[in-house]
């Protein structure tokens, strides 16, 4: 049942109001302004009869309070009154009243004037209600429920001319066209579904999650300036979404490339969405499935943050095996021809070969006791001085090393890469610094 709020210091009127109310309404009294205002603190009704002669506050005082209020200033307000000159008529409807009834009221035209109010505000709401809905539709990707291109400009337009910080992730799927070619555009369609969910497991309510258009990417984190923060959110991303493609049994097919620029505070929207385009234009050119900041490091290969994943890596060998299409890109010769050595000892059936890469990790505080390009040389000694002749390697990225270990089982690989990371550990550099390195091994199966 819709409810009236009626404001009236005359409890005679009150009384007769709400008489000729209360058998299609549940009617409430309020005797003063401020009794009023401190009503709709605690309940909102559907519409307000408002007395204009009142002790302390007048009624047209308490309406212009009352449409002060964003969550009160749509009730419907109509004020009872003795005064039916035009003018007291004007000033109540110019201060935000719908309707005005005179005093004495016919309870008849009382009922028919509240009546005709609330079908009108029904009608308004109803309006409203869609208007909402296909606003909230031209702003969503029909695909994914992303927001899309339009509400990304619309709202970080908006973000950034009040001054709002944060970090904007360009974000692009690699090899998402493989997805389509080999299995069809209904798993396509699900792999995309699959990593927005990711990017909402990774998202805030004050964050933006869009989908540009095919199997690329926005995020914005709103006031999310630190970097090793919004890295951990790039990590994230990139592993989460990998471990979701093994469990739907897509495993390494594809990966994750970012492009990140934190705001300075100053900069519009094309110019923040140009440098974090540029940092993900960097990752896509130096090996993908990887992150990147703009501008916080000199752009060049060392500096590439790789968080890469073994599926992934197999699957690019075996995939350029099948096609002929030649080694797995990256910015290393050197891989091109591991590649050939690959290809030509995966063509014995009998053969057992692992593929072993080894992760150096170091924080800040490591970071000045020793490099990363240090800590690498002497992780590529480890592995060189471990590894019998047979075998080959290279660097992966600025902080990994693969190995491709030939005639060897998964227990032996195990053994070889224990073997180098304690050779690793055992170097006076490295026992100072603490540094942390892990491995990861698979054996790669003949194609």
């Amino acid at each position: 049942m819709k409810s009236i709020l009626i404001v009236d210091d005359d409890s005679m009127n009150c009384v007769l109001a709400k008489h000729a109310l209360a058998q299609n309404y549940r009617v409430e009294t309020a005797h003063c302004g401020r009794e009023a205002l401190n009503f709709l603190e605690k309940e909102l009704p559907d519409l307000i009869l408002m007395d204009i002669e009142m002790p302390e506050m007048d009624g047209k005082e308490v309406v212009c309070r009352i449409k002060e209020r964003k969550e009160w200033g749509n009730i419907p307000i109509v004020f009872l009154t003795a005064d039916s000159s035009p003018i007291t008529e004007a000033e109540c409807l110019k201060c935000g009243a719908d309707d005005f009834i005179t005093k004495p009221f016919v309870p008849l035209v009382m009922r028919s004037r509240v009546e005709r109010i609330m079908e009108a505000q029904e009608l308004r709401n109803q309006l409203q209600m869609q208007l909402e809905k296909k606003t909230i539709k031209s702003l969503t990707d029909a695909l994914t429920g992303l927001h899309n291109r339009e509400y990304l400009e619309k709202t970080l337009h908006a973000l950034l001319a009040e001054g709002r910080t944060g970090t904007l992730f360009m974000i692009d799927l690699d090899n998402f066209k493989s997805i389509n070619d080999t299995f069809g555009h209904i798993i396509g369609d699900k792999v995309l579904q699959c990593f927005a969910e990711v990017l909402r497991d990774y998202a805030r309510k004050e964050d933006i999650v869009c989908r540009l258009a095919g199997d690329e990417f926005v995020t914005f984190y709103t006031d999310l300036t630190d970097r090793a923060a919004a890295a951990k959110k790039a990590e994230g991303i990139i592993h989460s979404f990998a471990e979701r493609m093994a469990e739907l049994g897509y495993a390494g097919i594809v990966s994750v490339s970012i492009g990140a620029k934190t705001t300075t505070g100053d900069e519009e929207f094309q110019e923040l969405y140009g440098k974090a385009d540029t940092s993900l234009y960097f990752v896509k050119n130096n090996g993908k499935n990887a992150y990147h900041f703009y501008g916080e490091q000199e752009d060049s290969l060392k500096e590439i943050n790789t968080v890469a994943d073994l599926e992934y890596i197999r699957h690019m060998i075996t995939e350029g095996m099948q096609n002929g299409r030649g080694a797995f890109h990256v910015a290393y010769d050197e891989f091109k021809k591991i590649y050939d050595f690959v290809q030509r000892c995966v063509s014995r059936k009998k053969q057992k070969v692992q593929v072993v890469l080894f992760s150096i990790k170091l924080n800040e505080k490591q970071e000045e006791r020793i490099s990363m390009d240090r800590a690498m040389d002497i992780l590529t000694l480890s592995v060189v001085s471990s590894l019998r002749s047979v075998d080959t390697g290279t660097k992966y990225s600025s902080s990994q090393y693969i190995v491709i270990l030939m005639d060897t089982d998964m227990e032996n690989g195990k053994v070889v890469a224990e073997r180098v990371i304690n050779r690793f550990k055992e170097n006076e550099e490295i026992k100072a610094s603490d540094i942390k390195i892990s491995f990861d091994i698979q054996t790669m199966e003949h194609v």
